[in-house]
């Protein structure tokens, strides 16, 4: 059995530890000499850099929550604004959690076994919050945000159906090749095809930049600032109105691209926000056309299509 055939197999079954099919998939991409997957791979196994950006799938919203009393009343587990949060601390990210672990450090057990919520300790911003979040009489004693755990046993299957999804494509593009060691970065087109590939399965939801979409498989039609055309094309691809509404503020916020290569930062969260139920099941579509839709709709919008 070839390197392509194994990887299959491997992310076919849910028996295999990513972490010994991503180390096939560094060998293969030691083979193809290709930098992008073998930094993908490297990142995923050691865990991602404060300097490096996370993909999509690793992008959780936060749930912010507080236990705090005054003489009068105390108040348990009390739900705060993310938008009041993030006024506070003064960024705006701040409800994103960006999940840089390893992926061989994500307990499975562990998370199944945490009634649906994994804590993320933000005691440390308790004299921030204090006298911001309520009145001055309110002492806070607790403070702390939540995600989803279906969101972080979520980034598993989101490597696996990458790394599958990448496989065969590269089986499809080069089907006369046979297996990997028939590849090289020195035939024409090659590097340009696998980088092409790469892009649009590995990455292909991290919608963060402006770029070429042209291994997506659906086709959008959405013009320049027009709201209703971007409304009907999520709409057709199961996006809930309350997602739709969310978006439509936001981009009355960002109404343009200051950079042409990336989306604003409110533009992206809500992106992420969408990658992140993609990956858990909530949004009913898989993360790489998901990915390749919003993206070509809000390029459209943007007048990039």
């Amino acid at each position: 059995m070839g390197l392509l055939a194994e990887i299959q197999n491997d992310a076919l079954s849910d028996d295999v530890p990513v972490s010994t099919l991503l180390r096939k998939v560094m060998v293969l991409a030691s083979n193809l000499d290709s930098d992008l997957l073998e930094d993908w791979v490297r990142h995923e196994l050691h865990g991602y850099p404060n300097e490096v950006e996370v993909p999509a799938y690793r992008k959780f919203s936060i749930n912010f929550k507080v236990n705090g009393a005054n003489a009068r009343w105390q108040m348990t587990r009390q739900a705060v604004p993310p938008y009041l949060v993030c006024q506070i601390v003064k960024d705006d990210d701040f409800q994103i959690f960006d999940c840089r672990q390893a992926i061989g450090t994500i307990n499975t057990e562990e998370i199944k076994a945490s009634n649906g919520n994994m804590s993320i300790n933000l005691d440390n911003y308790i004299l921030l919050m204090q006298g911001k979040l309520y009145e001055p009489s309110v002492s806070l004693t607790r403070f702390w945000g939540e995600v989803s755990a279906s969101q972080v046993l979520g980034i598993i299957d989101a490597v696996r159906s990458r790394v599958l999804d990448f496989v065969l494509k590269l089986k499809k593009t080069y089907p006369g090749a046979g297996e990997v060691d028939g590849l090289t970065m020195k035939m024409p087109d090659v590097e340009k095809k696998v980088t092409q590939i790469y892009n649009t399965t590995i990455h292909g939801d991290n919608a963060g930049a402006v770029g070429n979409n042209t291994g997506a498989t659906i086709t959008i039609t959405v013009n320049k600032g027009n709201k209703n055309e971007l409304r009907q094309e999520l709409q057709k691809h199961s996006v809930e109105e309350a997602d739709i509404l969310e978006l439509e503020a936001v981009l009355d916020e960002e109404p343009t691209l200051d950079d042409p290569k990336k989306f604003g930062p409110k533009v992206k969260t809500w992106i992420g926000n969408m990658m992140s139920k993609a990956a858990s099941g909530a949004w009913s579509i898989g993360l790489g056309a998901g990915g390749a839709l919003i993206q070509s709709a809000l390029l459209g919008y943007y007048g990039y299509n």
